[in-house]
């Protein structure tokens, strides 16, 4: 308490104050009075920013054994917890609830214990250090030789454990995270010690170890199903190796993969760790005994180079068995032709013979098939290499062009191109001699077109969304115009106009002419490239057409996404325009337009002057 400030505060209490005249350097205030005033001026008392601190904790296990397996460990634990604030309660969590907890005690006294937050957690009010005693139970987890007790930790400064193990067999320990670790044997127990950093989970691992002369007296058949699939510059291997093991256990295999191979990856029940061997052994080594079945796989590839050549199937050999069979069966990716040579010590067999190993685990068909017994099987096969045929990555399903004109020989045309593309960027369009772009759009949205330094008009395409198994057509329109001849004062005159050339094949073109109502064709006189009609065909089916609308929002997001990233224009702001159409429509069209001019043209009489 600050006295100063306290005689201060004294001095200017007014009530209830006495003073007794014989002392006037005394004052007489209430108990109230003096805790208030004493409470408002006392030192502030700072906060530990934890409630409690775990400075170290030790965990000495023991594993129980039921038969020869080991069931579950019982734990001793000791906690030096130090509780940090200066009143109240505090919670101290100290085990998860995975665990069996069977007793908490504080100087050999039962402490209070509740669950919270998945957790064992003391509740106490004490103060400063306490040597909390826990004892618990974990389960042990034994798969394929190893076994396994884990749980979650209340971080603490040091953590050490023990555990001790009952066993005839020399084991092998494993402790994530441990800086420090060694184990001994007395008498028939194995003790292991470990010392972790501060950590928030405990694992042990043990397993035992396979004598040497066990695994020297196994007897091992085995069978080898391999896939050989050749494409791409490649030549990719999956070979699957099944070992049956008799009389003995086996913690180690060898196998001989052919030469010049790269072996991406090795799989299998328990295996701790495999090496491929300068002299291209793989050795493969486990956690635990195997006997009976054991299954290896293996992912293996080769670079062959694109050209024709030949090449000896890659055949894997097991090392130290018995007996080995196999199956080989060849599968080809990309424009590659391949045939079998003159095998040796092996037989063709029919493809559909192989077994499910081989043709279970592709979906391409597998072109050729053989089967060997022993390991110095010959297979080779002949690659020859074809060059690709191109072939159309867009297509215009539909042209469709609306043109009307005027007597004062103003032609106002618009052209629709239901297109579907793979990956082409852009359309490109030549336009009529004279004509004027007045907008384009791409899946109902205006865009930008450049032009090229040909001249040809560019439009930005998107690519096609999938629909039906096939790819689904959008949109592209060119509104431009143009400028010819106007009407003779006789009213006599001629029509002849040309569609842009596109740099895609289209299907089927349809074009409509409006002409002034007063415009008289003479049929006689029609000429061009495409054929009148009475009316439009629309050949193509309706069960080809897969056709997305142009509002469709996956269209719209990737023509977004071109603008934005400027392949349409940086800045631009294109105005879509809208054709006016009045007058007496003539039908035009035409099938398979592969590149040729697209043209119309005819003579009409009759038009009045007064329309000009």
């Amino acid at each position: 308490m600050r006295i100063p400030a306290l005689l201060a505060l004294l001095a200017t209490l007014v009530a209830p104050v006495s003073v007794l005249a014989d002392e006037p350097d005394r004052v007489i205030l209430s108990l109230e009075d003096f805790l208030e005033l004493y409470e408002k001026n006392r030192e502030p008392v700072e906060e530990s920013p934890h409630d409690f601190a775990i400075a170290s904790a030790q965990y000495r296990g023991r594993v129980v054994v039921e038969g020869d397996k080991p069931r579950s460990v019982t734990f001793r634990a000791t906690l030096h917890v130090n509780v940090l604030r200066k009143r109240g309660w505090v919670r101290v969590r100290l085990l998860p609830v995975t665990t069996a907890l069977q007793s908490a005690t504080v100087g050999g006294v039962e402490v209070p214990v509740v669950i919270e937050d998945g957790y064992y957690t003391m509740v106490t009010d004490a103060r400063g250090p306490l040597e909390v005693e826990l004892g618990f139970a974990a389960s042990v987890i034994t798969v394929e030789g190893r076994s396994h007790v884990g749980f979650d930790l209340t971080p603490s400064g040091a953590t050490s454990v023990e555990l001790r193990v009952r066993s005839d067999h020399d084991l092998e320990f494993s402790v994530p995270q441990a800086r420090l670790q060694s184990d001994e044997v007395r008498g028939d127990e194995r003790t292991m010690r470990a010392t972790l950093p501060s950590t928030d989970s405990l694992a042990i691992d043990w397993q035992k170890k396979v004598p040497v002369e066990a695994a020297q007296q196994a007897r091992i058949y085995a069978e080898v199903f391999s896939l050989v699939s050749i494409g791409d510059g490649v030549m990719q291997v999956s070979a699957t190796v099944n070992h049956t093991i008799l009389f003995a256990d086996v913690d180690r295999f060898e196998i001989e993969v052919p030469s010049g191979m790269t072996v991406l990856d090795t799989r299998g029940a328990g295996i701790r760790d495999w090496t491929l061997r300068p002299d291209g052994h793989l050795e493969i080594a486990l956690n635990y005994a195997a006997r009976g079945e054991y299954q290896v796989e293996l992912s293996m590839e080769k670079a062959i180079g694109e050209q024709t050549q030949n090449l000896s199937a890659p055949i894997v050999k097991p090392i130290g068995v018995e007996r080995v069979k196999g199956w080989l069966g060849v599968e080809v990716r990309g424009n590659l032709e391949v045939g079998g040579g003159e095998i040796t010590n092996a037989t063709v067999v029919d493809v559909r013979s192989l077994p499910a190993q081989i043709l279970g685990i592709t979906s391409q068909p597998v072109l050729l098939g053989y089967k060997y017994l022993g390991s110095d099987a010959t297979v080779p096969l002949a690659v020859a290499r074809h060059d690709d045929v191109d072939v159309l990555v867009t297509l215009i399903d539909q042209v469709r062009a609306r043109t009307m004109w005027t007597p004062q020989g103003r032609r106002l045309t618009s052209v629709k191109y239901q297109l579907r593309n793979n990956r082409r960027q852009f359309l490109r369009l030549r336009l009529p001699e004279g004509a004027e772009l007045w907008s384009a759009s791409v899946g109902g949205r205006a865009v930008q077109p450049a032009r090229a330094a040909d001249a040809q008009v560019m439009i930005p395409l998107v690519r096609s969304q999938s629909s039906g198994g096939s790819l689904a057509a959008f949109a592209v329109e060119v509104v431009y115009v143009e400028s010819a001849a106007p009407t003779e004062a006789s009213g006599q005159g001629q029509f002849a106009a040309t569609l842009p050339s596109a740099d895609v094949p289209s299907t089927y073109v349809a074009w409509t002419v409006y002409s002034p109502s007063d415009a008289r064709i003479r049929r006689r006189t029609v000429e061009g490239t495409l054929t009148e009609v009475e009316a439009l065909s629309n050949p193509i089916p309706e069960e080809d057409m897969f056709y997305i609308q142009t509002e469709t929002p996956q269209v719209q997001a990737q023509a977004v996404e071109q603008t934005d990233a400027g392949a349409m224009g940086t800045g631009a702001v294109p105005v879509p325009v809208s054709l006016p159409l009045s007058g007496v429509p003539v039908y035009f069209e035409k099938l398979l337009a592969l590149g040729e001019p697209l043209d119309v043209a005819f003579e009409y009489r009759g038009l009045r002057t007064h329309t000009r």
